[in-house]
């Protein structure tokens, strides 16, 4: 294996999947040799960490260069992309904080369709959300399609399930550790999905899901895809951050409206007022992606 994948590897578990104290210590030496010959107090010095957060990384970085992680991920049949690969998504190294390091279970090639299009929303969608998809994403070509989405209750399972029922590609970003699915109820969708399409996660295998895990996991969501669109989303919610997060990125917000009665189009209505493009059939969808 490249060194430089070897120790970005490590580093990546190292500091516990923090993109941006990553790119400091890629920045701080190209090649990745100084942050292994450095001590806690210069971690500390040279990367603006806590004392603390620095002592916890030397120790890490002590630990994990003794193991083989590259043999560990193979044996659970884990693979990993580093950011100097080829097959790294385009659009995430764009992003303010792409991932060092990307988990996945599953088919790359998909990676190379030219429409990927991340549908979210409600984790407690209305009756109405699953014919909404339907409606909505039925006519648009397969080809060149893929569906992202983070394998979420709610609209997300809906959006990985249709894609798997009519034979488009799906992807599923994770807030975890392909040991932990969250939720547990949808690790036969997980199994699903990377039989013959992709699951991706910034966490190593044996991440639990953290709260603000899922808040970090978005900007993935949204930085691998043209667009996203909302289907359905409480005002206060992880649909939110996300469109939060596409609009920094560049990314075009889609936002389906429903009525004001409704709690579950209390988001999309409140994107539609700040500007999102009002998704009303197929056609405007397509016209974005």
């Amino acid at each position: 294996m490249n060194y430089l994948n070897e120790r970005m590897l490590i580093l990546h578990y190292a500091t516990h999947a923090d993109a941006l104290i990553t790119e400091r210590m890629y920045a701080l030496d190209p090649e990745l040799k100084a942050p292994f010959q450095m001590s806690a107090a210069s971690l500390m010095a040279a990367l603006n960490l806590r004392l603390d957060r620095a002592e916890r990384i030397y120790k890490n970085i002590q630990q994990l260069r003794h193991r083989n992680l590259h043999l560990e991920l193979e044996k659970q049949g884990i693979g990993f992309l580093t950011r100097n690969d080829p097959h790294y998504p385009v659009r995430l190294q764009m992003i303010y904080d792409p991932p060092a390091v990307l988990f996945y279970q599953g088919n790359l090639s998909i990676l190379k369709k030219t429409s990927p299009l991340a549908v979210i929303g409600s984790r407690r969608p209305s009756p109405e959300a699953v014919p909404i998809i339907e409606e909505l994403l039925n006519p648009i070509p397969a080809d060149e399609l893929l569906i992202v989405s983070g394998l979420a209750e709610g609209v997300d399972g809906f959006a990985h399930k249709w894609a798997l029922k009519n034979n488009v590609a799906t992807m599923a970003i994770l807030g975890s550790g392909f040991t932990h699915i969250y939720p547990p109820s949808h690790t036969p969708l997980a199994r699903s999905i990377k039989k013959e399409n992709l699951i991706l996660s910034e966490y190593p295998p044996e991440t639990k899901p953290q709260r603000w895990h899922f808040p970090q996991r978005n900007r993935l969501i949204s930085g691998i895809s043209k667009a996203v669109l909302i289907v359905e989303a409480n005002e206060k919610s992880g649909s939110m951050i996300t469109a939060s997060c596409a609009l920094e990125q560049g990314r075009e917000v889609l936002a389906v409206p429903g009525s004001p009665l409704k709690k579950q189009a209390a988001g999309c209505l409140r994107l539609i007022q700040e500007g999102a493009k009002t998704v009303m059939s197929a056609e405007d969808i397509i016209e974005e992606i």
